[in-house]
């Protein structure tokens, strides 16, 4: 990250730094590094609007079916390979497709 804002003529911020938020009362301010402001407060915050967005696009069907899907990736040699995922998406996604 550092070469690239280097490379673009981007200002790079002393991580160690304390952060101070713009509209606050420094008073009221818990003391925080710059650091921990981008990779806990902002990541947290993303997180939770994207989480927001998955919810508002996709029932909870749609996302059991995605998350009984995973069981069937064959990266890292079927490492999530589940049986009873398996039996379960067969069950409720797919009762038609498969005999006992």
């Amino acid at each position: 990250m550092t070469s690239f804002c280097k490379h673009q003529d981007i200002e790079v911020p002393d991580m160690d730094t304390c952060f101070f938020s713009v509209g606050r009362s420094r008073r009221k301010q818990k003391s925080v590094t710059v650091e921990h402001h981008y990779r806990v407060d902002l990541f947290t915050a993303i997180i939770d609007q994207q989480l927001q967005e998955l919810n508002n696009r996709f029932n909870e069907q749609t996302i059991e079916l995605l998350k009984l899907s995973t069981t069937l990736d064959p990266r890292n040699s079927y490492k999530l390979f589940n049986v009873e995922d398996i039996c379960l998406l067969v069950d409720k996604f797919y009762p038609q497709d498969f005999s006992d």
